[in-house]
């Protein structure tokens, strides 16, 4: 019998092989039971009542939970969601109060999950920057516990099953065509235009004339196929050509990216 590290090593091979989604789902539910879950979700947290094209929702968790679940355009009080954008750390469902403060609404959620049937879970979250925010769990039914020992392989598990649940559901040409690279000076200029920077400001903190400043923007927006210098910085932050610690990282000397020269 294969060790818990070799069983780990042979899904990630066969993760990152897998060329369809109905594979895929297969085989987390058969590494999912090899390591005490009953059920598995992999999602993007996000409304998908509009057909969620490009976004991930893989699993075979109960109907009920599923039913519960629908946000319908609304917000969801779930403080398994809300504990996700606060760790880069799986966490079992009995840990999330030490990471989220409950409200009233959380532990209304909390008990409607129980009653769909689960009893345990490990969550692990998945975030990629300029996507929505994702998740994959691992639950058992009523009466059963996760084995505690496995979330480090659990982990890893929910690493490779949601990058290769991205890759086969994104590959249908939902997502944007490669965009080509960004140069420094144009980088630079999208970073100081979404400061709120006039190009006249710019140009002084980069010694660069206005309408220099003006042609590198122009270029970028070239490059990404946009009109207007809102959307030049949503697809530029959507790339992760730029950050939102960019944004918002304290300058200094008027400039907070001097490490790029």
């Amino acid at each position: 019998m294969s060790s818990p590290l070799e069983r780990v090593q042979d899904f990630a091979g066969c993760a990152t092989a897998i060329s369809s989604v109905t594979d895929l789902r297969l085989l987390m539910e058969e590494t999912s039971r090899a390591f005490g879950a009953d059920f598995f979700l992999m999602i993007h947290h996000a409304d998908f009542s509009g057909g969620g094209r490009g976004l991930v929702r893989v699993g075979n968790y109960p109907e009920e939970f599923v039913q519960i679940s629908r946000q319908n355009g609304r917000p969801l009080d779930d403080p398994v969601m809300e504990a996700c954008r606060k760790t880069l750390t799986g966490f079992f469902w009995n840990e999330v109060d030490a990471i989220v403060h409950l409200t009233e609404r959380h532990r209304q959620r909390v008990e409607a999950v129980q009653r769909t049937g689960l009893s345990d879970g490990f969550v692990v979250p998945t975030n990629v920057m300029g996507e929505h925010p994702g998740s994959c769990h691992f639950a058992t039914g009523l009466g059963r516990t996760l084995p505690r020992e496995n979330s480090t392989a659990l982990q890893t598990i929910a690493t490779y099953g949601f990058e290769a649940a991205r890759r086969l559901i994104q590959s249908d040409g939902a997502q944007p065509p490669p965009i080509a690279q960004l140069s420094d000076r144009q980088r630079e200029c999208i970073i100081l235009s979404a400061k709120g920077k006039s190009d006249t400001v710019i140009g002084q903190l980069l010694d660069l004339s206005p309408k220099t400043v003006n042609a590198y923007l122009e270029a970028a927006k070239k490059r990404y196929g946009v009109a207007t210098r809102s959307q030049l910085i949503v697809r530029a932050l959507y790339a992760s050509d730029i950050t939102f610690l960019d944004l918002v990282e304290t300058e200094r000397g008027g400039m907070a990216f001097a490490a790029v020269h």
